[in-house]
């Protein structure tokens, strides 16, 4: 069976903001769509348990809104752990050696000697 994901967006001051998405306001706040919109077809959003907002009225009083990050899943954690390291020891380039490099190895030799 082959589901369909439908995005739902509304428009406010000139952007498109999706709807499935949690929205984060200038005070931290985070605003999710009531799945409702008033009379004019404006999205209404609410922030926990406060009256649902008209979209337009909360990017001109609380704005601007940026979507919150997704949290991380088990197969972010695994794709991150099973890819490869950048480049074996091998073939990193090495550094090119000057005074200031000389010194901070100096330095770091110092340190361990007191």
């Amino acid at each position: 069976m082959k589901t369909i994901d439908i995005k739902r967006t509304a428009e406010a001051a000139g952007f498109t903001f999706d709807l499935g998405l949690t929205w984060i306001d200038a005070y931290g706040a985070r605003w999710t769509w009531t799945g409702e919109s008033d009379e004019t077809g404006m999205a209404l959003m609410q922030t926990g348990e406060d009256t649902p907002e008209r979209l337009s009225h909360v990017y001109w009083t609380f704005g601007p809104l940026i979507p919150a990050p997704r949290p991380v899943t088990y197969a972010d954690r695994k794709a991150v752990l099973a890819a490869p390291s950048c480049a074996e020891q091998d073939e990193r380039p090495t550094p090119t050696p000057t005074p200031l490099t000389f010194a901070g190895l100096l330095g770091r030799l110092r340190g361990r000697s007191a």
